[in-house]
This record gives structure tokens, C-alpha cells and sequence, in this order.
């Protein structure tokens, strides 16, 4: 391993050990309704700063196995898988976002920000719609809960998921400008 790649696994790891923080302890959970509740949480602005700064490996992975984990050490077994691939989603296309659609922007002084919020709400808009699919189609189709029951779900997700990326985007946007200007950070990867 390269002294490139130890850093990105670092940086990775912090990145899921934050995310994994944010939903243990910074969650607000919200009634939502049919004894539902919604999670608000900034954990998705790591994740979404990891796909950024690493790319769509490390920044993929980090988001999925800190939240994973954070739902199995919350109790929320059943939620891992898909949390899994709905978060493993989320940093892939923010990194991918970030490298193909919005790289020019990223790499100019004066429009990092803008690229910045763009790739960040490409990532958002994807896991809005796709969080709530996987996990109708888990519950569903593997474990078997009624349909009603699932897409109540599924329903209750996307709204979650629409104001927890409202406020995580905004974080993002602001620690990125932040970590852009680190000497340390540029050093670092």
C-alpha cells in the first residue's frame, strides 16, 4: 500500500467514524405518523464530503460502513443491508458527480463552491429517490412486510431523507470551503 492510499483509508475511516457518531448521538427522531418515526442527522454531509475529497471508492465505503454500523450498534438490524447500499450509493455518485460532471468547477478557485453544492445535490437528489426504493423493495420482497406497511415506509424514508440532505448538503458545502483552503487537508491527499 502506498503512502497515498494509507491516507485515503485514514481520512476514510475518520469520515465513517463521524457519520457513525451523527446518527448515534446528533439523530433527532421525529413522529411521522402510523407509529413511524423519521431520523433527521447530519451524517450524510461526511458522507458526502467523503465521496468528494477521496472518490468513489473510499468515499463510497465510508459512508456505507459507518452508518451501517450505526444502525446494527442502534439496534436497527433489519435497516443494515439496505442501509448498506443506499449509503454505499450516496458517496459513489457524489464522488462520480464530482469527478465527471462538475470537475471543472471544483478545480477553479472562485466556483469550488458552486461545484461543491452541485455535486453534493446531484448525491442528495439520488439518495431521495433511491433510499426509499431499496428499502421498500428490502422490506417487501425479503422480509416480507405487508405492501401497505412497506411503502408507508418507504414514504416516510423519503422525507427524512429530503430534510436530513437539506441540512447535510449545507454542511457539506461549508466544511468542504473550509478544508479546501487546509494546507494540511491539500498535503493529506
Amino acid at each position: 500500500m502506498d503512502q497515498l492510499q494509507i491516507r485515503k483509508l485514514t481520512m476514510a475511516g475518520l469520515f465513517a467514524a463521524l457519520s457513525f457518531a451523527c446518527f448515534s448521538y446528533l439523530r433527532i427522531e421525529i413522529p411521522m405518523g402510523l407509529g413511524l418515526t423519521g431520523k433527521i442527522y447530519v451524517g450524510h454531509a461526511f458522507i458526502l464530503l467523503s465521496g468528494l475529497l477521496l472518490g468513489a471508492k473510499y468515499g463510497a465505503l465510508s459512508g456505507a460502513v459507518g452508518l451501517t454500523l450505526a444502525d446494527v450498534l442502534a439496534g436497527y438490524t433489519t435497516s443494515a443491508p439496505p442501509t448498506f447500499m443506499a449509503k454505499f450509493i450516496l458517496g459513489w455518485t457524489v464522488a462520480e458527480a464530482a469527478s465527471h460532471l462538475f470537475a471543472a468547477l471544483l478545480e477553479k478557485e472562485d466556483s469550488y463552491g458552486k461545484g461543491v453544492l452541485l455535486s453534493c445535490l446531484v448525491g442528495s437528489l439520488v439518495n431521495v429517490v433511491t433510499e426509499p426504493l431499496i428499502r421498500f423493495s428490502f422490506k417487501y420482497l425479503i422480509l416480507g412486510i405487508p405492501y401497505q406497511v412497506a411503502y408507508v415506509s418507504a414514504i416516510n424514508c423519503a422525507v427524512s431523507m429530503g430534510i436530513s440532505n437539506v441540512v447535510s448538503t449545507i454542511l457539506a458545502v461549508l466544511l468542504a470551503k473550509a478544508l479546501h483552503r487546509s494546507v494540511l487537508l491539500r498535503e493529506a491527499i
